[in-house]
C-alpha cells in the first residue's frame, strides 16, 4: 500500500510540472496582492507591511486552505500561532504563547465579528461554532495591544463577514472518510445598499478515537443597510448548538498500544465512555454594529450586542450545568485632520461587558446526573476606556501613541485597574520596506474558568497577568523578486503568569506562579515563484522560560514554558494548474514540547503533509466547484493538543492518521 501511495504521488508530480507551460494567465495570481490590501484593525484601514502592529491577513481562499471544516489548517501556517485539536470540536490556540492557561478551548484570546465581541465576559470564546467559510477574512493581531480591544495579552483575532455583492445561492456538501458529513446553504438577497445573509449548516463526525463523535447545528442571519457614504447599520444574530464527545488524555503506554481508545477507568475513576463525557453548548446572539460620520472630520461607532450560552458537560468527574448571558457595549469616537504633508488621528472609546455566570455541579454516575455536589452563581463585569493618536506628519517617520485603562469585577477579588500604553514607530525605507519599533503593556485579568475551576474552589487570590513587550520588524515587498516578507523579534516579559495545576483526582486549578520571559523570532515569506506558483513559508522560533517559579521548595526557574514549542515550520505551496484547477500542499512541522512544568516529560517533534485539489468551473448562472482532500498523507503518529501537567502522566490526545474528505459547492446567481 505504501509503495502504490508514493508511486501515485510521484506520477502526479511528474504530470504537474508540464501544465505550468500552458497555464492560461486569467488564472495567475496577483503580485501585489499584500502590497496594496487594507484591513479594518485597531480603528484604522492598514497595510500589514506598513502596520505600527504585528498584523497577520487571511483572506477566504486561505481561510479554506484544508478541508474548510476548522480554522485549524489557515490558523497554523502562520508564524507564531498554534491551534491544537485534542479532538473534533476541542481546540486551543496559542498566539505568542502557551495554551497552559486553557486546558480546553480558547482563552485569553479576544474574538470580535465585523467589531462586535464573540468573547465573552468571562473571557471564554466558543471558537469551535464558528465555519471558516463564513469569513471573507481573518485579521490577527500578535502580542498585546494596547487594550482597543479589551484586557488581554494572548491577541486578537478579527473576523469580517462575506462581502455582499449580489443575490446569490451556495450550498455545500462535505464527506469524510472518518465518518463525517457535512451541509451548508449560504442566502444572499437584496442589494449592496440593503442585504440580508441567510447561513445554515449540520456538520456531524464520527471522530477518530472512541468517545470523539461531535455534531454541530448552525443558524445565523445578517443584516447590512449602508446610508450613503455617511453611515450604516450591520446587524448580527445566530444559533448554534453544539455537542462533542471527550475521550480524555492516555498515558505513554496506553497511547502506544492503542492510541484510539478513550480514557480507560483508573482506581475509583470510571472511563470517558461509562461516564458518556461530553461537552454540549447551545449559543444565541444578537448584535448591532452602527456607524456615522459627521463630518469630514468627525465619525463614530456604536456596537451593541447580547450572548447567551447553555452548556452541559458530563465529565469523568463529575456533571455540570452552566448558564451563561452577556452584555456586551463598545464606543469609539474618531478624527482626522490634515497636518501638513501627512495625517493627524485621534480614537477615543470605552468598552463593557458584564456577564452572568450561574453553575450547578452534580455527581455524575454513568452520564446521568447525581446529588449536587456545589452551587454558585457569579456576576462578571469588565470595561476599559481606550485612547489612540497617531502621526504620520513627517517624512518616513509614522507614530502611534495609545493606551487603555482595564478594570475587571467579581465578587470573589477586589477589583483590579491597570493602565497599558503603546508605543510605536514606523521608518519608511524607500517606497516598500518599513522598520517598525514598538513597546507594549499587556494586562491579562483570569477568565470565570480559572477563578472558579473545576475542583470547585474559588481562588479569591488570583491575580492578573501583566507585563512588557518589546519588538522590532522589518517588513516590505519586492517587485522584481515578486517576494513579501515580515521579520520580527520580540521578548516579553511576564509577571504573574498563570499556570495550570491539577489535583490528585485531575481536577484542574490556577496559580501565579512568578515571572517567565518570553523570546521569539518570526519570519514570514510570500513569493510568487511563477505566474502558477505561489510558496508560503512561515517560520517561528520561541524561547520561552520561567524566570521566577518555585513550587512545593523546588524550583523551575529556566524550564521551557510548558506547552511551547521551540520551532515551527509551516510550508504552503499553491498551484493553478489549468484555469480552475489548484492545487493546495501544506507541510507543518512542530518541533518537541515539554509536557509538564518540571521539563520531565517531552511530546516527540511532528511532521504532517496535507494536501488538497480543486477544481471550479464558471456558467452564466451557476458555477460549481469540486474538491478533494488528503490529510496527515504521511500518517504520521503524533498528538496535536496533549493535556499539560496530567495527573498520572495521561498527556496524549492521539491525532488522526491518513485521512480524505471531499465536497461539492454549488452557487446560484
Amino acid at each position: 500500500m505504501k509503495i502504490r501511495f508514493t508511486s501515485i504521488i510521484r506520477i502526479c508530480i511528474f504530470l504537474l510540472i508540464p501544465t505550468l507551460a500552458w497555464a492560461q494567465t486569467k488564472d495567475e495570481f496577483s503580485n501585489k496582492t499584500l502590497a496594496n490590501v487594507e484591513v479594518q484593525a485597531f480603528e484604522k484601514k492598514r497595510n500589514p507591511l506598513r502596520s505600527p502592529d504585528a498584523i497577520v491577513l487571511l483572506d477566504s481562499s486561505k481561510l479554506q486552505v484544508g478541508n474548510a471544516l476548522s480554522f485549524l489548517p489557515a490558523l497554523n501556517s502562520q508564524a507564531g500561532i498554534r491551534m491544537e485539536e485534542r479532538s473534533p470540536g476541542s481546540y486551543r490556540l496559542a498566539i505568542r504563547g502557551s495554551s497552559l492557561r486553557a486546558p480546553f478551548g480558547v482563552r485569553n484570546v479576544k474574538i470580535y465579528w465585523n467589531q462586535m465581541s464573540f468573547t465573552d465576559a468571562g473571557n471564554n470564546s466558543y471558537f469551535s461554532l464558528l465555519d471558516p467559510e463564513q469569513f471573507q477574512q481573518l485579521v490577527v493581531s500578535k502580542g498585546p495591544s494596547g487594550g482597543l480591544y479589551g484586557a488581554g495579552t494572548g491577541g486578537v483575532l478579527l473576523l469580517s463577514s462575506q462581502t455582499y455583492r449580489s443575490p446569490s445561492v451556495q450550498h455545500q456538501e462535505l464527506f469524510h472518510s472518518l465518518g463525517g458529513y457535512k451541509q451548508s446553504w449560504d442566502i444572499r438577497l437584496g442589494k449592496p445598499t440593503s442585504s440580508h445573509r441567510f447561513y445554515t449548516s449540520f456538520w456531524q463526525q464520527q471522530g477518530y478515537r472512541d468517545q470523539s463523535a461531535m455534531k454541530k447545528q448552525w443558524f445565523s442571519y445578517e443584516w447590512n443597510k449602508s446610508f450613503g457614504t455617511t453611515g450604516a447599520i450591520n446587524l448580527i444574530a445566530y444559533y448554534g448548538d453544539l455537542a462533542y464527545q471527550t475521550p480524555g488524555g492516555l498515558t505513554l503506554k496506553q497511547y502506544q498500544e492503542n492510541p484510539i481508545q478513550a480514557r480507560p477507568a483508573a482506581g475509583i475513576n470510571r472511563g470517558a465512555i461509562e461516564q458518556m463525557a461530553t461537552f454540549k453548548l447551545k449559543s444565541y446572539f444578537v448584535g448591532a454594529h452602527v456607524s456615522n460620520a459627521w463630518n469630514a472630520n468627525w465619525a463614530w461607532d456604536a456596537i451593541h450586542a447580547v450572548q447567551v450560552n447553555s452548556i452541559e458537560n458530563p465529565t469523568i468527574r463529575n456533571y455540570e450545568f452552566r448558564q451563561e448571558p452577556n452584555l456586551n457595549n463598545r464606543g469609539v469616537i474618531h478624527y482626522k485632520q490634515a497636518a501638513g504633508k501627512g495625517q493627524f488621528t485621534w480614537d477615543l472609546g470605552y468598552e463593557f461587558q458584564v456577564g452572568q455566570f450561574d453553575s450547578r455541579t452534580y455527581g455524575n454516575r454513568k452520564g446521568v446526573k447525581d446529588t449536587l455536589q456545589f452551587e454558585q452563581n457569579t456576576r462578571v463585569q469588565q470595561g476599559g476606556i481606550f485612547t489612540q493618536l497617531e502621526y504620520d506628519g513627517l517624512k518616513n517617520w509614522a507614530f502611534t501613541l495609545a493606551g487603555s485603562y482595564n478594570k475587571l469585577w467579581t465578587e470573589f477579588q477586589s477589583s483590579e485597574g491597570i493602565f497599558s500604553p503603546r508605543l510605536a514607530i514606523v521608518r519608511r525605507i524607500g517606497a516598500n520596506q518599513n522598520l517598525v519599533a514598538k513597546v507594549a503593556h499587556g494586562f491579562s485579568p483570569p477568565s470565570i474558568a480559572e477563578i472558579r475551576p473545576s475542583t470547585n474552589v474559588i481562588n479569591r487570590s488570583l491575580r492578573a497577568e501583566k507585563g512588557w513587550n518589546y519588538e522590532l520588524s522589518y517588513r516590505g515587498w519586492s517587485p522584481a523578486a515578486n517576494l513579501t516578507w515580515d521579520l520580527s523579534l520580540y521578548q516579553f516579559n511576564l509577571d504573574e503568569t498563570i499556570v495550570l495545576r491539577r489535583a490528585a483526582d485531575g481536577a484542574d486549578f490556577y496559580d501565579n506562579v512568578g515571572k517567565t520571559t518570553q523570546q521569539g523570532m518570526e519570519l514570514s515569506l510570500q513569493w510568487t515563484a511563477t505566474p502558477f506558483l505561489q510558496v508560503l513559508s512561515a517560520t517561528t522560533w520561541q524561547n520561552f522560560r520561567f524566570t521566577d517559579y518555585s513550587n512545593a521548595g523546588r524550583s523551575f526557574n529556566g524550564n521551557f514554558l510548558t506547552g511551547t514549542s521551540p520551532f515551527q515550520q509551516s510550508l504552503l505551496l499553491v498551484w493553478k494548474i489549468l484555469p480552475g484547477l489548484n492545487w493546495n500542499q501544506q507541510f507543518l512541522m512542530t518541533d518537541y514540547l515539554y509536557l509538564n512544568d518540571a521539563n520531565t516529560d517531552i511530546l516527540p517533534s511532528s511532521r504532517v503533509w496535507n494536501s488538497k485539489i480543486s477544481y471550479r468551473k464558471n456558467k452564466t448562472k451557476y458555477s460549481w466547484e469540486l474538491w478533494l482532500a488528503a490529510d496527515n498523507i504521511g500518517n504520521e503518529k503524533y498528538s496535536a493538543g496533549p493535556d499539560l501537567n496530567a495527573v498520572g502522566a495521561r498527556y496524549y490526545n492521539a491525532s488522526p492518521g491518513r485521512n480524505f474528505s471531499g465536497g461539492l459547492t454549488l452557487n446560484f446567481f
